[in-house]
């Protein structure tokens, strides 16, 4: 379904849509599991937790400077917390023992403990730096490898869980942002074509989560047969065409349906400013038009980087921690709006030149 009527093409100027405003953020992971230790999954709590404490002990010799978080001793809103900021997954925010993170100060690179595989090992980057958050992983991984036996064979590379994660036991994941292909109808086309070359579509959060404000996560889907280099030089090549298809698909809708584009951005600026409820669904809906908007240099007196932000913000455990206290739905929904309202305050629409 298009958002917009497509017309004939016409003349008009649209400036050139920043990669960065497109491309959102990347993250390289690193299955690893410990030889001669059962998989987290069919571990006992007892074999989980020696599991966390080899790995807790290397980071504390290595570099203690690292946070160590065991989840056990979270309460659920810190572990939401960790959850929503994309540093684990919901997999092993619900597990009930034995798990637990490591991260760096500035949450550049990570590692999760007995989720899925015994390490999940992440490197992150802005927008689509894939070789910079590959180098932060590979660090890490270097640095457990020359203390823990990890699961290996010739054969079959890194033995993982899940047999999908053989080989090199890498995914590389980058954040977009397709709002564009959205309103031009040709999301669904493009996405089609992302999974036949065998890549994974999801959505903000990875596996199991549904697109929010039109941001889907694209990784590979093999990791056995190819090497390292290989496997991030074929997904950097995609995700450059796929931010071309995005750049020219804003452009059209810009020129074909300018009126559309505006009514869009008004109407979502002005709920944004007036409504007294916002749940959270909604309310990305809105930022993410008001994002598309800020690219295309039509929302004024306001960035990328801040709607960024606000969209990790109205999650509900970070409006939790804004207010310090726990929140019903409700309440939830009526402090997301009185929040977006004041931070939008300042922000204005300008006509599209014709």
């Amino acid at each position: 379904m298009k958002w917009f009527p497509q017309k004939g093409p016409q003349r008009c100027s649209v400036a050139r849509i920043p990669e960065e405003d497109i491309a959102m953020g990347c993250r390289v992971r690193l299955a690893r599991n410990l030889r001669e230790h059962v998989f987290p999954d069919r571990a006992t709590a007892r074999q989980r937790a020696v599991v966390l404490s080899k790995v807790m002990r290397v980071i504390q010799k290595e570099d203690p400077a690292f946070s160590r978080l065991t989840l056990d001793d979270l309460p659920e809103t810190e572990r939401l917390l960790v959850y929503e900021t994309r540093l684990i997954s919901k997999e092993l925010s619900e597990r009930d023992s034995g798990a637990g993170i490591v991260m760096a100060q500035d949450a550049s690179v990570s590692a999760m403990i007995n989720e899925e595989d015994h390490l999940r090992i992440q490197g992150f980057a802005p927008h689509m730096d894939i070789e910079a958050a590959w180098r932060k992983a590979d660090a890490l991984d270097t640095t457990f490898d020359a203390y823990l036996q990890y699961a290996w064979t010739p054969r079959w590379g890194y033995l993982t869980a899940c047999p999908s994660n053989l080989g090199t036991g890498m995914r590389v994941s980058v954040m977009f942002h397709l709002i564009g292909l959205r309103m031009t109808g040709d999301l669904e086309a493009a996405i089609r074509g992302l999974e036949r070359m065998r890549l994974l579509v999801r959505g903000i959060y990875g596996e199991g989560s549904e697109s929010s404000g039109q941001i889907f996560q694209i990784s590979n889907m093999d990791t056995l047969g190819m090497d390292e280099a290989a496997i991030l030089t074929r997904i950097r090549r995609i995700c450059e065409e796929l931010v071309r298809q995005e750049r020219n698909a804003r452009a059209r809708a810009i020129c074909n349906s300018p009126l559309a584009v505006e009514d869009t951005l008004a109407r979502a600026l002005c709920l944004l400013k007036n409504v007294l409820l916002l749940p959270s669904g909604e309310a990305m809906e809105l930022l993410s038009a008001l994002r598309f908007g800020v690219s295309v240099g039509l929302v004024t007196k306001l960035t990328v980087k801040k709607i960024d932000q606000l969209m990790l913000t109205i999650q509900p455990a970070h409006l939790q921690r804004e207010v310090d206290k726990t929140l019903t739905p409700e309440q939830r929904d009526e402090f997301r709006a009185v929040l977006l309202k004041r931070q939008l305050s300042k922000a204005t629409l300008r006509k599209i030149a014709q």
